[in-house]
């Protein structure tokens, strides 16, 4: 599934001249399009973000895209990197990471995992730590983590590797474990969940990142304004500590460092597509 996920919309773009629509920019409410089904990070961050999976992600799983990720659009600013954290029903008999893959090599194919869907960060992840931790599991996708965690909480799937935004109120109630983290780093919030680099493979690091973007050839003096309206907002102790909340590492950048953390995940991602094997038609 092909995921267009936030894009804020600055069209008519070339109906007034420059200068005056700089100056007068925004005129109206400024639209952000979100491509995903509700109950997800991407639901939840709609007010503010986009994920790498429109630029990084994206290209490298599907033969064709409709857009070109490092032409066809501009970065605003990062807003934070949303990890994702491997998820155990109650039903699997480990408490640990190591318990855990001790368990899994010892019942290839029994165990299945959710994912928000064919080409999501979760599948992209989960296929990687398969391959890595030499490990089977079955492919069980959603339409988005909404779903994907309703069903690992019902036991429908087993495993999930989910933001904590999709399953905090369930870890909370004791329904699922959280045992470790994707990311390579962990998360401020959630310091004492560890990371699956620290606790068997060294060098994994996946996380989405999280930020705005613009068509490319929006208006230089437009972006500046759009990045200095969002940084000033995720500034304010209400969004901070709010999206701080969710289990996210926060902090914004330029347009220019945006730009070019684009074009680093870009070529990250080529690489991990293909270690993965989750390459899509």
């Amino acid at each position: 599934m092909r995921r267009l996920l936030v894009v804020v919309a600055v069209g008519l773009c070339a109906l007034a001249p420059a200068p005056a629509l700089a100056q007068g920019y925004p005129s109206k409410t400024v639209k952000i399009i979100v491509g995903t089904s509700p109950g997800g990070s991407p639901d939840v961050f709609a007010p503010y973000v986009c994920d790498s999976a429109i630029w990084a992600i994206n290209p490298h799983l599907y033969a064709k895209v409709p857009y070109r990720p490092l032409e066809d659009f501009a970065g605003i600013t990062t807003i934070a990197t949303l990890p994702t954290f491997l998820t155990v029903h109650p039903s699997v008999p480990a408490t640990t990471y190591a318990e855990f893959v001790a368990y899994a090599k010892r019942n290839p194919g029994k165990l299945s995992y959710a994912s928000a869907g064919n080409g999501s960060i979760h599948h992209i992840t989960t296929e990687l730590f398969k391959s890595l931790a030499g490990i089977s599991m079955v492919h069980v996708p959603y339409k988005g983590m909404g779903q994907g965690g309703q069903a690992l909480v019902a036991g429908d799937v087993q495993v999930a590797f989910t933001s904590y935004t999709a399953i905090a109120q369930f870890v909370k109630a004791g329904r699922v474990r959280m045992l470790a983290s994707a990311e390579g780093k962990r998360t401020p919030a959630l310091p004492d969940i560890p990371t699956i680099a620290e606790l068997g493979i060294p060098g994994f690091d996946m996380a989405s990142m999280l930020g705005a973007l613009v068509p490319a050839g929006t208006l230089r003096e437009i972006v500046a304004k759009l990045n200095a309206g969002i940084v000033a907002a995720v500034a304010s102790h209400e969004v901070y500590a709010k999206i701080a909340g969710f289990g996210v590492g926060v902090g914004t950048s330029t347009p220019e460092q945006f730009d070019a953390l684009m074009r680093t995940e870009y070529e990250k991602y080529a690489k991990l597509v293909k270690l993965s094997g989750a390459k899509l038609d």
